[in-house]
């Protein structure tokens, strides 16, 4: 399987080593994944790495990656702008089996750089919200600078239709949840 190319299309620092990049097919095809799915993701002469698709599996036209730079490759990624060219290989791997919480309280524990393959998790969880009885969300990280999707989060909490707990190892002076 050879790499197909993706243009980066946006992309949003999360905290100050992470990114979420967007990208679409060059060639105008889409991509269809599942919750839980990965893509083998090529930065030209520089390598691959797996990363976890992070959009939800309803967009079409796009997905998001959320990345944290530790290494040559993921370096690169974060390294990337807007109209600079990857190549994706996948989807690979196996969904998050949301069917089987169907009746039942679904529970998400995660933390850090975590929160990003169970995202797509969350996000169809939400749209499948009536199958459900309960929906949890269970989320840390070291300090409030390292929480990922702060909107997401936010917009989540304000939701009744499930339940946010957030929390930090260390907090900071404007911090006022869990520690």
């Amino acid at each position: 399987m050879l790499p197909r190319p993706f243009r980066v299309v946006a992309k949003e620092a999360e905290t100050p080593d992470t990114v979420t990049l967007t990208v679409e097919d060059a060639n105008g095809l889409g991509v269809s994944f599942a919750p839980g799915q990965f893509m083998m993701v090529y930065v030209f002469g520089v390598g691959e790495v797996p990363l976890s698709i992070a959009s939800s599996p309803r967009t079409t036209g796009w997905l998001e990656h959320t990345v944290r730079g530790v290494g040559a490759v993921t370096n690169a990624l974060c390294a990337l702008e807007p109209e600079d060219v990857i190549g994706l290989r996948g989807p690979f791997g196996t969904s998050w089996p949301l069917d089987t919480a169907v009746g039942k309280d679904l529970v998400v524990v995660t933390g850090g750089i975590g929160l990003a393959p169970l995202r797509p998790a969350i996000v169809e969880a939400l749209h499948r919200r009536e199958e459900l009885r309960s929906l949890a969300l269970l989320y840390g990280a070291r300090t409030p600078a390292d929480l990922l999707y702060k909107d997401d989060l936010l917009g989540w909490e304000s939701t009744p239709n499930i339940n946010v707990e957030t929390t930090v190892d260390h907090a900071t002076a404007n911090w006022f949840g869990d520690v």
